[in-house]
């Protein structure tokens, strides 16, 4: 039945206005989002102060652009039709509806390809910024020192750093000039800061099952830590919860051999769990990369 009412008319007239002011502003407050976004990266000088700022901000600056165009076709979904809304009180709870399904279908794909897919382009415009040559105050190109010529230009705390792939420390040189220039990165895996020395070169050495886990009840579990570079220990107490679901057992390669190493300019590992999780690390050469698979371990990856 056709409602024809005064009051609901104007009601309705005002409710287009207000949808329709409200896409405008969502339109506008997205494209600021992104022009305030770019504008910073612009002013940024340094490439590791660009690699610092996209690692951090890239995703969330591009989520908030996409929900806020999403929250714009949801209020733009919300003028449509009504002629017909106009008919009725119960077809705007309708459209209400419909527009609020299609903005969060909207922002829940737009959500899904900046988590899983998006990273991907990022991790190589990332790389991208971290392996451009950097120009010394002299104006000279310089050049990325390999893992093996570093370590005379980092200290004890810096090598036990990379040695536990917690930090990974680049290091340029102008060869003309002799600047040197260090840029500090997160590494692979994670380590703790320690209180002792400052470095986070502090690992679990090993882990203690004070009370086991039971169907009725939680177990105690202590972990001991021990810092790799000053030797400093710290215990932690942890619950362990009463039903554990484990997965099968992942176990990498005892041994990792490559011939040829000379020829070789870098490795790439690629390791998949058994929860589908992909992870990929590059490496300078084989010594490091074996290193590294004995480190490794899926929960000590940093979380992104």
């Amino acid at each position: 039945m056709e409602n024809t009412s005064p009051t609901y008319h104007h009601f309705l007239e005002g409710w287009h206005q207000f949808m329709l002011v409200a896409t405008f502003v969502a339109i506008a407050a997205a494209l600021i989002i992104l022009i305030i976004h770019y504008a910073k990266v612009a002013a940024i000088k340094t490439y590791k102060g660009k690699y610092d700022y996209l690692k951090i901000n890239r995703i969330r600056a591009y989520q908030m652009f996409y929900f806020a165009l999403a929250s714009a076709i949801f209020f733009y979904g919300n003028t449509i039709g009504d002629v017909t809304v106009g008919k009725s009180l119960v077809y705007i709870f309708v459209r209400f509806f419909i527009s609020m399904c299609v903005g969060v279908l909207v922002g829940y794909v737009i959500y899904l390809i900046l988590k899983f897919y998006y990273p991907t382009f990022l991790e190589r415009k990332l790389t991208a910024l971290r392996y451009t040559p950097r120009i010394s105050k002299s104006g000279n190109e310089m050049r990325l020192l390999s893992e093996e010529e570093e370590d005379v230009h980092l200290d004890e705390g810096m090598q036990a750093e990379e040695n536990v792939f917690s930090i990974d420390y680049d290091v340029w040189v102008d060869e003309h000039t002799g600047e040197v220039q260090i840029e500090k990165y997160l590494g692979y895996l994670e380590a703790l800061e320690c209180g002792s020395c400052g470095f986070k070169t502090l690992k679990i050495e090993r882990e203690q099952i004070v009370e086991p886990a039971t169907e009725e009840k939680e177990g105690k579990l202590i972990k001991h830590y021990k810092c790799t570079y000053c030797q400093s220990v710290r215990t932690t107490q942890h619950t362990i919860a009463r039903i554990i679901k484990s997965d099968s057992e992942y176990r990498l390669p005892a041994d990792y051999i490559l011939k040829g190493q000379r020829k070789v300019k870098s490795i790439m590992i690629e390791i998949i769990s058994t929860k589908g999780d992909k992870k990929e690390f590059y490496f300078q050469n084989t010594k490091q990369a074996s290193e590294f698979l004995d480190e490794f371990d899926f929960d000590n990856i940093p979380k992104q």
